[in-house]
C-alpha cells in the first residue's frame, strides 16, 4: 500500500511534535527554566529543518545507491522454469528493497488476455499486452520480470524497440529435457492425436515453432544450473542494470 499525501503529512507532524516534545522535557531537566527550554527546543527544530532541507537537496544530485525500472522480457519454453526463476529472483530482490512485480503469462492469460487463443497472431498480441505493462511498471521505477514463452523473434525485437529498459532473458532447456519434466502435463497432451478430446493445438516446441533468439543479453541455461543458481545468475544481472553507481 501507498500513503496517501495525508497520512504523510500526519506521519510528519506527529514525528515533529514527538520531537519538539523530547528536546523541551530534556532542556527543561538540565535548565528547569520552561522558557529557556521553549526556546532552545524552537531553535533545535528550526535549525534541524534547515539542515534537513539542505541534506535533501545534496542527496538528490547524488546517483549512487538509486535503483531505476527495468523490463525483463523471458523466453523459453514451457517447463524450462521461467516462473520459479522469476518469482524466487524477485523475492531476493524484494529484500534489497527493490520493487519487483512478476508478469505471470499463466495468469495474465486468465485475465487481461483472456479473449485471446493461440494463434501465431494472438501469441503476439498476448506478449505485446503484457509487455505494455511491463513498460509502465518500469515507468515508475518498478522492476517488470515477464514469465512467457514468448516464441517468436519478432515479437521480442517489438518489445525491445518499444522499451529501451527492456532486456532479453533466454532460460534455456531443449525440448527433450522439456518434455521429461512437463510438470503440468502440457507436453503428453500436446503429443496426443489431434482427435483426442486432451490434445492441445498449437503447441510451443511441439505443433507450433519456438524460434531461438537471434541475440539475448543473458542465457540460463537450466540444463546445467540448478535453480539457486539460476536464480542467481538472474538477480545479479538484474542487479547489475537497475543500479545507479
Amino acid at each position: 500500500m501507498i500513503d496517501t499525501t495525508r497520512r504523510t503529512f500526519a506521519k510528519s507532524a506527529s514525528w515533529k511534535l514527538l520531537g519538539f516534545i523530547t528536546i523541551m522535557v530534556l532542556s527543561y531537566i538540565v535548565t528547569a527554566s520552561f522558557q529557556e527550554a521553549t526556546l532552545l527546543a524552537i531553535a533545535y527544530q528550526t535549525t534541524m529543518f534547515v539542515f534537513y532541507f539542505i541534506h535533501e537537496k545534496v542527496w538528490s544530485r547524488i546517483k549512487w545507491g538509486r535503483t531505476c525500472g527495468l523490463f525483463i522480457q523471458m523466453t523459453g519454453l514451457s517447463g524450462a522454469g521461467k516462473t520459479t526463476i522469476a518469482k524466487r529472483a524477485g523475492e531476493r530482490l524484494k529484500k534489497r528493497g527493490i520493487q519487483v512485480e512478476v508478469i505471470d503469462g499463466d495468469e495474465y492469460r486468465k485475465n487481461l488476455c483472456d479473449d485471446l487463443g493461440f494463434s501465431r497472431e494472438d501469441r503476439e498480441e498476448n506478449i505485446k499486452r503484457l509487455s505494455f505493462v511491463g513498460k509502465i511498471l518500469t515507468r515508475n521505477n518498478v522492476v517488470g520480470i515477464m514469465s512467457a514463452i514468448n516464441p517468436y523473434n519478432s515479437t521480442r525485437e517489438y518489445i525491445k524497440k518499444n522499451n529501451e529498459r527492456s532486456r532479453l532473458v533466454h532460460i534455456k532447456c531443449d525440448l527433450k529435457e522439456a518434455i521429461e519434466r512437463d510438470v503440468k502435463g502440457l507436453y503428453k497432451r500436446a503429443l496426443l492425436p489431434e482427435k483426442d478430446p486432451a490434445y492441445i493445438p498449437n503447441f510451443t516446441g511441439i505443433s507450433d515453432v519456438f524460434e531461438e533468439p537471434l541475440e539475448d543479453d543473458l542465457c540460463v541455461n537450466t540444463q546445467d544450473l540448478t535453480v539457486m543458481e539460476a536464480v542467481i545468475k538472474l538477480e545479479k544481472f538484474i542487479l547489475s542494470q537497475v543500479t545507479k553507481n
